[in-house]
């Protein structure tokens, strides 16, 4: 039943906020309007789903200034709460199945997000090269979950070298982030009111520009390696 619950919730608020996103993005042309709609979706839920959300590591963030936030990822909950906790005009990497869907696909085209076929290699990265061309007319922060879809155990898997690649060829910094708590969040029961503590933790931004194509493995690991460091079991 509560993950009906969720669902529902989900489902609706983004077509809420999405559709005014996109009505508005129409209206004036501006895809950085997505920034307010989506910190509202964020605070939204966190709301109804009684999260209690703490930030850890602003500092390590320049308020003017775009990065590549890699967290990792355990529930449905996250890119909500990370819209709040960045506070800045970010579009995600979205899996291709989304597109089917053409009022979810309208939502994230217009806001700027870019689809990914993780089953068609060429395909992904003629999409990347699209992201990347489109940042230069319009700079924007990008997050990539890094592990490709969500844990299955609450435990961090394996890293694909997506994200570190994106960075080397953007030059824009990378920023580790460790989600912690959603994970349990996503085990509660229906009838469990108690509010979830969740926190995101910021850990300074890695200058990806001093990295060569040929070291985005080892770019890799350290993002991997950071985020583990700071993730509350």
């Amino acid at each position: 039943m509560r993950i009906i619950w969720i669902y529902f919730n989900l489902i609706f608020w983004t077509l809420l906020f999405g559709l005014s996103s996109l009505f508005t993005i129409l209206l004036t042309g501006k895809k950085e309007h997505f920034k307010f709609f989506g910190i509202i979706w964020g605070k939204t839920l966190s709301f109804i789903f009684n999260i209690k959300l703490i930030v850890i590591g602003k500092e390590n963030l320049l308020n003017e200034s775009n990065y590549i936030f890699v967290p990792n990822h355990a529930s449905l909950i996250d890119i909500p709460l990370l819209l709040i906790a960045v506070n800045r005009y970010t579009v995600f990497i979205a899996k291709d199945e989304l597109r089917k869907i053409p009022i979810f696909k309208s939502i994230l085209d217009k806001a700027g997000f870019i689809f990914v076929n993780r089953k068609d290699n060429e395909s992904s990265i003629n999409s990347i090269n699209n992201l990347i061309n489109d940042i230069k007319d319009l700079p924007r922060s990008v997050g990539i979950f890094a592990e490709g879809t969500r844990t299955k155990d609450g435990n961090l898997q394996m890293f694909k070298k997506g994200a570190a690649i994106f960075g080397i060829n953007t030059k824009l910094p990378i920023v580790p982030v460790a989600i912690s708590g959603t994970y349990k969040w996503s085990l509660k029961s229906l009838l469990n009111f108690k509010k979830s503590v969740i926190t995101i933790e910021f850990a300074e931004p890695i200058q990806s520009e001093n990295f060569s194509y040929n070291e985005r493995k080892k770019l890799t690991e350290n993002i991997r390696t950071t985020i583990e460091g700071m993730i509350i079991y």
